[in-house]
Formats: structure tokens, C-alpha cells, sequence
């Protein structure tokens, strides 16, 4: 009898299997509903995303890097119900947890042992010891802003080190922010031309027409992203990258790529209305031509860009033009918001005097507003990512996070200028270019915290640290004239 129970489970178990799946799937749905079929039905992508997330590390930064440029489009979709943005923390501490468990024994963390690690957690320690600021009332609040102007940095810096090891990891990194970008001006363009849809009218109609529609009636396009601002700073971002690129030692297809992603996002930056975003390129164009030691392009590069300063300051050309009208108030020194700015620091700079370390995290701002509004820090315009940081950490807070930041950058700089591999050299000082625009645009606006902006620039500066043992494994010799004039002038 046994016997003849086994050949018949044996001969028929697909079908028996499919039975017990279907009468589990009936007493799931009987005893939770439709969130019962739902879960379900997600068990496979869950099981299958777990089974790879264990054998590939990466693939936790990865999904972050996706995650972060789809939050905004989740959200405005798909609803607010789901705390989306937990989701880059629950990736980021999956992949350290499966570093923990699998790799514990052989897992190589020279990588990790440098400098910048080192400055973000000290950075992370003071503001663990914000906690106990005399000033600060919320360990929610707390928890909700520390995340993007300390956790996310140590978390990924110290995993982008550890497991992100190969010139094939950056490649894909690089791959994926551009597509993401170039969907995103794309996307921008649609709303320019044709006008937003029923979802994105919805989610202006619940306030944010009163910063995105001005004059009534001329958009701010913001496409896929959170908001015009981030937006503009986004296509600033990647359309420096890609412009040093185009210049470097790349195939027709690629350069033609990089060519296109330029001035589809150069013209994203435009009618995203996004003034301080200006500063991306500005100074992103001005640390390529220092670091190019190219005579003829220093000379060419200061007069265009003299000539295009002179163009938005000196005249009044295409004044009629709204996107050009409005980047031409970005220079203007008595521009009304310029001046709102200067009087709100003022006020910052007095209430401060006597709190060398500020108010706290998650004080001021959206953080501040939503966890503590009766405050008068909650109540204050931040504006810039600098002046917030100010306002939470004080002076010394404030003074030793420029610190950190400026450092980083001359050491990218000088790490560009020392690697012989011209395909490195382009992609390290188009990256240190980039970031050099973030840091001047965090001056206006809080560019480093928002998404997908904080991560494509964390991940593009920890590339860059990464190349000099990418170098050392084997590149090209460049000769002794051509070592500090790599860059070839174009047209």
C-alpha cells in the first residue's frame, strides 16, 4: 500500500503540488482578503529578489540607486499609503546584513579603511550626540533627518568600497544614471510641450501649483522627480558629466549618447525654472578646465563662459522669454528672493548667537514642521542644505560638514590628475566636476538630501576614490608631455 501511495505521489506530484498550492491560496484569501492574494502573489518576486540579493551583494545598491529615482513616481501613483523611502534603508541594511552572514570570514574591508569613511563616522558621531541637544524635542524627528545628511552616506560609502570593487560596477552605475536621466528629460519635455497628467495635476492641485505654476500659468516642470528644484539640479548634474565625457576616449555611439543626453538635460535644467541650479554646470565647467591644464581650453572655456555670464548679466536679449527671464534673475543681486534670504540668515545668525551647536536634528525645516511646528526653528526657511545644517548642528557643526565635503573634492581632484588611464582620468574628472556643482547648488538649495541627486553624486565619489586601484592593476602609460594635458581641445 505505501508502495503504491509513492508511485502515485511520484507520478502525479505537479498536479498534487498545484492542489495544495491552490487550497493554501483559498485559506489565505479566506482569512485575509485581497491583501491575503496580494501577498501571495508577491511570495515568488520576494523569494526570487532575496535569493539574489544573497548571492550578489551589489545588487542591494543597486535596487537603492533605482529606488531613488523612482520614490517620487511611487508616490504620486501609487499613493502615499506605503512608507516608500524606508525602502532605500531596508536594501541598505540588507546588503550589510548579507555581507555579515555570508562574508563574515574571508570579507576583504581594506577597501573600506580610508579616509572618507573615516570623516563620515565622525561626522555620524556628532550627530549621535545631537540626540542630546538641549534644544531638540523629538528622537523621531531625529531619526527622519539624519538619515540623508549622515546614515546614507556612511551606509553606502562603506558598502560602494566593499563590494563595488570591479571598473564593471561603475559602468553600470554609470549606465543607470543615464538612462534615468535621459527618461527624465524626456519626461519633462512631454510635460512642456503636451502638459502634466490627471496624477501629476492631482499632486499639484494639493499645493504644489503655489511653487510650480507661476504666473498662473507657466509650469516649473519637474518630470519624474520630486519637485522643479530637484529636477533642475538633476539635469545640471548629469549633463556636466556627460559634456566631459563627450570629450574623453569613447566610441561614435557613446559620444553621440553623451551629445544627446546634454542638451536634452541642458534644456531640462531650463524650463525646469530652477535658478540655483545654474551652479551645477558653472562651477562643474570651471574645476573641468583647471583640471584639464589645457591652455587652449582654459582660454576657450573662460571666454564662453564670460560670454554666456555676460549674455544673462549685461543685457536684456530674449527678455521676454520665461526661462530666460527667469535664469537672468539668478544673477540679479537685488532679485527679491535673493534678498528674503539674506534677512532670514540674519535672523538665523541672532537667534543662534548664544547655541554653538545649534538647535538639533530634524528641527528645522520639513522635519522640524512635521514633529515639532510650535517651534521657532520649525518655522524658519532653511532654504540652502548649508544654512540647514547651520541651523541644527551650529557653527561648529556647520564648519567641520563644509570640511569634509571641500576635502573630499581636492582629493578627487588630485586623484584625477594622477591616473594614467585616460578613460579613468575623463570619468574621474567628469564626476569630480559634477560634484563640484552640487556642492556650490547645496549653497540655495538642499541638493545632497533630496532623491536620486544624493545618491548618484555619493556613488559618483566613491568611483573616483576607487580608481586608483583600478589604475594601478594595469593602465595605458600616458607619455611624460601629455601627463597634465590629457584633454585634447575640440570644437
Amino acid at each position: 500500500m505505501l508502495r503504491i501511495i509513492q508511485d502515485f505521489t511520484m507520478r502525479h506530484s505537479p498536479y498534487l503540488a498545484a492542489l495544495l498550492g491552490a487550497i493554501l491560496m483559498g485559506l489565505v484569501i479566506g482569512a485575509m482578503g485581497f491583501a491575503g492574494a496580494g501577498i501571495l502573489i508577491m511570495l515568488p518576486v520576494v523569494i526570487g529578489f532575496s535569493y539574489a540579493f544573497f548571492r550578489f551583494p551589489q545588487l542591494g545598491l543597486y535596487a537603492t540607486l533605482i529606488l531613488s529615482f523612482l520614490l517620487a513616481s511611487l508616490d504620486r501613483y501609487l499613493g502615499s499609503f506605503v512608507p516608500y523611502g524606508l525602502g532605500t534603508d531596508i536594501f541598505l541594511v540588507l546588503s550589510f546584513l548579507v555581507l555579515f552572514f555570508k562574508y563574515f570570514r574571508e570579507l576583504d574591508l581594506s577597501a573600506s579603511y580610508n579616509d572618507v569613511v573615516l570623516l563620515m563616522a565622525l561626522w555620524m558621531g556628532l550627530v549621535v550626540l545631537e540626540i542630546a541637544n538641549p534644544y531638540a524635542q523629538s528622537i523621531a524627528a531625529w531619526f527622519y533627518a539624519m538619515r540623508g545628511i549622515a546614515l546614507y552616506q556612511l551606509l553606502i560609502f562603506g558598502l560602494i568600497f566593499t563590494v563595488m570593487n570591479h571598473r564593471r560596477h561603475m559602468n553600470r552605475f554609470l549606465n543607470i544614471w543615464l538612462g534615468f536621466s535621459l527618461l527624465g528629460a524626456l519626461w519633462g519635455i512631454r510635460q512642456d510641450v503636451i502638459g502634466v497628467d490627471p496624477f501629476e495635476q492631482a499632486w499639484l492641485d494639493k499645493g504644489a501649483a503655489e511653487t510650480h505654476l507661476l504666473w498662473g500659468s507657466k509650469l516649473r516642470v519637474f518630470s519624474y522627480y520630486f519637485d522643479a528644484g530637484t529636477f533642475g539640479a538633476a539635469m545640471g548634474h548629469i549633463a556636466t558629466v556627460a559634456a566631459i565625457l563627450f570629450l574623453g576616449p569613447v566610441s561614435f555611439r557613446r559620444r553621440l549618447l553623451y551629445l544627446i543626453i546634454t542638451l536634452l538635460c541642458l534644456y531640462g535644467l531650463i524650463i525646469s525654472g530652477t535658478r540655483g541650479a545654474l551652479a551645477v554646470p558653472g562651477a562643474g565647467g570651471i574645476i573641468f578646465i583647471l583640471l584639464s591644464k589645457n591652455k587652449r581650453l582654459i582660454i576657450t572655456g573662460a571666454t564662453i563662459g564670460f560670454l554666456v555670464f555676460s549674455f544673462l548679466k549685461f543685457t536684456t536679449i530674449g527678455q521676454s522669454n520665461y526661462d530666460i527671464a527667469r535664469l537672468r534673475s539668478a544673477l540679479n543681486a537685488d532679485d527679491p528672493s535673493l534678498q528674503v534670504r539674506v534677512i532670514n540668515r540674519q535672523k538665523l545668525t541672532r537667534y543662534l548667537s548664544n547655541k554653538p551647536f545649534g538647535t538639533g536634528i530634524g528641527t528645522a525645516g520639513y522635519w522640524g514642521r512635521r514633529f515639532t511646528p510650535y517651534t521657532w526653528m520649525a518655522n524658519f526657511a532653511t532654504d540652502g542644505l548649508y544654512t540647514r545644517i547651520r541651523a541644527e548642528t551650529g557653527r561648529i557643526g556647520q564648519l567641520f560638514y563644509l570640511f569634509i565635503w571641500l576635502y573630499i573634492l581636492v582629493r578627487m581632484g588630485i586623484i584625477a590628475l594622477k591616473l594614467r588611464d585616460p578613460g579613468l582620468r575623463y570619468t574621474a574628472v567628469a564626476f569630480t566636476s559634477g560634484y563640484a556643482g552640487i556642492l556650490l547648488a547645496n549653497y540655495g538649495n538642499s541638493v545632497m538630501t533630496q532623491f536620486p541627486n544624493s545618491f548618484t553624486t555619493l556613488f559618483s565619489v566613491a568611483f573616483v576614490f576607487m580608481m586608483t586601484r583600478w589604475d594601478a592593476q594595469g593602465a595605458p602609460q600616458i607619455p611624460a608631455g601629455e601627463k597634465n594635458n590629457l584633454f585634447k581641445y575640440r570644437l
